[in-house]
């Protein structure tokens, strides 16, 4: 496994080494909530905060944005609860609900909080709810209290009667965490949301190829991505070579590296028996590039009873998995 753009004679010596968008939108439904006026003592249990849509369609309609409630006030902190109006994962549609701390700016502490969120069914006067805990930061958000898209949408849920839906949370307890930054030199901040991003290559002509192929760009993790492929060139003779490629490292900054967790495949049109390899690696403006030089034999690739080459065409797979930010202090 080595860098693809690696020298020649130092390839001679490689070896194997084994955050949501948020947006801000206006909408013409009505938002109403009930906030107290002021703050609670921290530590302090306090009432829960409710948050009604009335008009939900209108915001439906629109497709995956990410919507605020008003601040409020709750055992000595500021909060707001944001709705995501299309959460999909693996394939299914959710409707997400956040809590996010309003007030969580300083660089010196972070804000440790347990709390519920729900989802109120307003015929059985009763409601989806998730209770946990989380660290708030810099305007971080919680963990995420969702429901399929077709129950909430369902007229016998309850969650959404006559176009309208009531969500809240409860602050049970907050207090301020001192962060002691002091002799970290180098820190990871890691992603909740883990679902991978799937992109497909179909690659014609392989055999006439003389140089490196370079995929289409793609996106994934809020960077952009490509495939390269060496089909049998004197760089990596006698293989198949295939690497991802950070296609805007450039961009990033000298002390900021990118934590990715990504598989290439190659698929066997024939019998299914995929040949597929995965490992994780930092990426960063010195590193834009990681892969595989002897991902497969070529004698192996062209062998027609595999099925990888099936008129002269390759499809290779990328599925990516940006983990986290990786900063150097």
């Amino acid at each position: 496994m080595c860098s693809p753009s690696t020298p020649f004679r130092q390839l001679l010596q490689c070896h194997p080494i084994h955050n949501l968008q948020e947006q801000k939108v206006m909408a013409l439904a009505k938002y109403v909530s009930n906030p107290k006026e002021g703050g609670e003592e921290a530590g302090k249990r306090t009432d829960p905060f409710r948050w009604m849509i009335d008009g939900f369609s209108t915001i439906a309609n629109r497709g995956a944005d990410m919507y605020y409630s008003r601040s409020f006030a709750a055992c000595g902190f500021n909060w707001k609860l944001q709705l995501e109006s299309v959460l999909e994962e693996d394939g299914e549609k959710f409707i997400g609900l956040y809590l996010s701390n309003d007030d969580a700016d300083s660089k010196s502490s972070e804000i440790k909080a347990i709390y519920k969120l729900f989802i109120f069914d307003q015929l059985h006067a009763e409601h989806i709810q998730k209770e946990g805990e989380d660290y708030f930061h810099s305007k971080s958000h919680g963990f995420c209290c969702k429901v399929a898209l077709n129950k909430f949408n369902n007229p016998k849920s309850g969650l959404l009667v006559n176009d309208r839906c009531v969500f809240g949370a409860q602050i049970l307890e907050a207090f301020a965490c001192k962060s002691d930054k002091e002799g970290i030199h180098e820190s990871l901040s890691l992603k909740k949301d883990l679902t991978p991003r799937i992109y497909s290559w179909v690659i014609k002509d392989v055999s006439k190829s003389k140089d490196k192929l370079i995929s289409g760009a793609f996106a994934a993790g809020g960077y952009n991505w490509r495939i390269w492929l060496y089909p049998n060139l004197a760089t990596f003779k006698d293989s198949l070579g295939v690497f991802l490629v950070m296609d805007n490292a450039a961009s990033l900054s000298s002390k900021t590296s990118v934590y990715v967790d990504f598989s290439l495949c190659l698929l066997d049109l024939h019998n299914a028996n995929h040949r597929k390899l995965t490992v994780k690696y930092l990426f960063s403006s010195k590193s834009v590039g990681w892969g595989f030089s002897k991902f497969l034999s070529w004698k192996e690739a062209q062998d027609p009873s595999r099925g990888f080459l099936c008129n002269d065409t390759f499809i290779v797979e990328a599925s990516v998995v940006v983990l986290g930010v990786d900063t150097i202090h």
